[in-house]
């Protein structure tokens, strides 16, 4: 009972602190009208909002698709998008998921943003960051933040590495066959063939996108944003490392220095017998301190 009285006192106080600070923000700060700059695959577009919400939340309420598993609590890093004036400076929070090269460039994390002026910022069509797809048979997703400005071009089909063979399509065909009248039929389609072709081939996105008559940068988008789907052959063995906040505070990178030596390959990669992958998540649900 001791104990416990310290324990209320405490949680008291910081529970009447957060009240205080959040009754100041919302009467006693007052950013006024600021202006929302958005340049995007559908163009460019302004709105005026109330200054003093996240851009997270503002751009959902504007009906836009922005990623962001954790809910806006800055855990997730998925809400990338590059600020060009107006977002203040980066956060202590944003510094673990953005790296010197994206904050470079303006890269912010949409759920740690906070509207308080005018502001100016580019969310990307996920098909034209995916540099060199044209060029190779596969799509490194770890290009997936990188952002053009100038000279965006969508990129074209190289038909030779996107070809699927009579027995490929029917399976394709099949699996959309099985969820095309379901509700939400997409992520069912992208899991059977992952299950199927133990990734997901261009090619195969090319038909879906076809099939489903659904924008190709869209079924992109959620083809990378769950660390479930690999857009690479993977290996036989997938080891994957939690990077997460909690799990890098005990120590995460050294488990991924450990094993880049012992398999020769980086993160990210395959061993050349296509027996491992080894990759870094956010989250695998088992976090702790």
């Amino acid at each position: 009972m001791e104990t416990l009285i310290p324990i209320g006192i405490i949680t008291a106080i910081l529970f009447s602190l957060t009240v205080i600070l959040l009754i100041a923000d919302k009467f006693l700060v007052s950013y006024g009208d600021c202006k929302v700059s958005v340049s995007d695959e559908e163009g460019d577009r302004e709105f005026t909002v109330q200054g003093g919400s996240t851009l997270l939340s503002i751009l959902i309420d504007q009906g836009m698709e922005i990623p962001a598993s954790c809910a806006g609590r800055g855990s997730c890093g998925f809400c990338k998008l590059n600020v060009k004036s107006g977002g203040g400076d980066i956060l202590p929070t944003e510094e673990m998921f953005i790296t010197k090269e994206e904050q470079k460039t303006g890269t912010r994390l949409a759920c740690q943003v906070k509207v308080k002026d005018d502001i100016e910022l580019f969310v990307p069509d996920l098909i034209n960051t995916v540099k060199g797809m044209a060029e190779s048979d596969s799509f490194d997703t770890r290009t997936k933040w990188t952002f053009e400005r100038e000279g965006q071009l969508l990129v074209e089909e190289d038909k030779k590495t996107t070809r699927l063979d009579r027995k490929q399509r029917n399976q394709v065909l099949d699996i959309v066959d099985k969820h095309r009248d379901n509700p939400g039929p997409i992520l069912p389609i992208l899991h059977d063939v992952n299950t199927t072709f133990k990734y997901l081939p261009e090619g195969v996105l090319r038909l879906v996108s076809k099939e489903m008559d659904m924008p190709l940068s869209k079924i992109f988008r959620i083809a990378t944003f769950y660390n479930l789907f690999s857009l690479d052959p993977v290996g036989k063995y997938k080891i994957t490392v939690c990077t997460g906040t909690a799990c890098h505070v005990r120590g995460a990178e050294g488990i991924i220095e450990a094993f880049e030596p012992e398999l020769g390959i980086k993160c990210g990669e395959t061993t050349e017998d296509m027996m491992f992958t080894l990759e870094e998540v956010r989250c695998i649900g088992c976090c702790g301190l």
